[in-house]
């Protein structure tokens, strides 16, 4: 199903009244291109982004992930910014890009875009994007007219546009300022799908989040907690998860695009019960039920990477608790025959390290999703430390340290 979404606007592009056509001019630079003016937009009218799946992300998520196939990772935020970008790739269906894009008039009959990230993406991070259906959605929050090549007037009263020359605003590559982000938090928050940003300004909860936000949160907890005591030996810092289960796939960088889309292909039954755990809260049963159901599915993502680092001699252990809640008078045979000395279920566990909590209820929690049980199995990574020697070079590893350094 392809996604679509209809505005209600305060009056008809610019372009129109000038016979220009029904719509202003866009830019592409590679790939399929929407614009949202969002300086005359009422609301949205009708959208199905939250029923395909849909979710958005930045320019920097998308140079980051293709920085993992073509390296270049100098900055410990790189790391932040590829995984920000697996979170959509992974979790949703549909991830398009929103690019704030102020609009201009030049008062010669041309109305079009300026683009502030000509040149920032590759092939590869486009390519990658494209298995998520990816758009670039270009977010208009204010429309400049121009006039001898200054922007004499906007929509925006106080806009700090006005004055500067376009072909100023063309060559600076960057267009940021205060009603720059209130428009891209508009337009993600009208459409009601989770938004995945590398900027701290726009990184907040909002309205569309959802379950996909909520798994992500509750197994970062679970990963960094599980990683974070880890001696320093290759690196002071620590991959994030999902980008660890990436680079534990990967026999070489360059099979990025693979990965991604092999994963993709698997986690799509995951994507499909993320979205139907969002219907929960929005049924017609009681508050307590609704909080009971969303405390049931987290305590099962609150389990995966407990269940991830169960080895094989507590499956093992594990396989004869079962037994025991079945049929007790087997326990001893068979522990007596694992260890060779009659000892009973209890000294098994102990035997394991006692970790009851490990060996069985994480099995047990992990059981109620399709989420978890898939990713139980993909959280069974190689050493983190590992996976950075093994993937990253000298340089790139001393950037990151340095990187690390300087925000501390």
């Amino acid at each position: 199903m392809e996604d679509h979404s209809q505005y209600l606007v305060l009056y008809p592009d610019e372009s129109r009244g000038l016979g220009n056509g029904p719509s202003s001019y866009i830019p592409t630079f590679g790939a399929a291109t929407t614009a949202v003016d969002q300086y005359r937009t009422v609301a949205v009218a009708s959208t199905n982004l939250p029923e395909v799946g849909g979710a958005f992300t930045d320019v920097r998520a998308v140079v980051a992930i293709a920085r993992v196939a073509e390296g270049g990772i100098n900055d410990v935020a790189d790391l932040e910014a590829a995984e920000t970008a697996l979170q959509a790739l992974l979790l949703h269906d549909v991830v398009h890009i929103l690019i704030p894009s102020p609009k201009f008039d030049m008062g010669n009959g041309f109305v079009s875009y300026i683009r502030p990230d000509e040149n920032h993406r590759t092939q590869h991070g486009l390519d990658i994007f494209s298995l998520a259906k990816s758009r670039d959605w270009l977010v208009a929050p204010e429309f400049l007219r121009v006039s001898n090549g200054l922007v004499s007037t906007s929509t925006l009263p106080k806009s700090p546009m006005i004055g500067l020359q376009i072909d100023r605003i063309r060559a600076d590559n960057k267009y940021s300022h205060s009603d720059v982000t209130d428009a891209i938090n508009v337009t993600v928050e009208s459409h009601g799908v989770p938004a995945y940003f590398t900027d701290p300004a726009l990184i907040r909860s909002r309205r569309g989040d959802g379950f996909s936000k909520r798994f992500y949160h509750r197994i970062r907890q679970s990963w960094d907690e599980s990683v974070g005591d880890i001696p320093p030996i290759v690196c002071t810092f620590s991959l994030p998860p999902l980008l660890a289960v990436v680079l534990n796939r990967l026999n070489n960088r360059a099979d990025l695009l693979k990965v991604i889309a092999d994963l993709r292909g698997e986690l799509a039954p995951v994507r499909a019960e993320l979205r139907e755990f969002n219907n929960i809260v929005t049924e017609s049963t009681s508050s307590a039920e609704i909080e009971a159901r969303v405390r049931h599915i987290s305590e099962s993502f609150d389990a995966i990477i407990p269940e991830s680092r169960v080895v094989g001699a507590q499956r093992r252990l594990r396989r004869l608790m079962t037994i025991q809640q079945l049929i007790k008078p087997l326990v001893k045979f068979a522990m007596g025959f694992l260890t060779g000395n009659g000892a009973t279920i209890d000294d098994g566990i102990a035997a394991a390290g006692g970790v009851r909590h490990h060996v069985i209820e994480s099995k047990a929690l992990v059981d109620r999703t399709i989420t978890a049980q898939t990713f139980a199995g993909l959280m069974n990574t190689g050493s983190v430390q590992s996976l950075v020697k093994h993937h990253f070079s000298e340089a790139e590893i001393t950037s990151i340290e340095r990187s690390i350094r300087n925000t501390g």
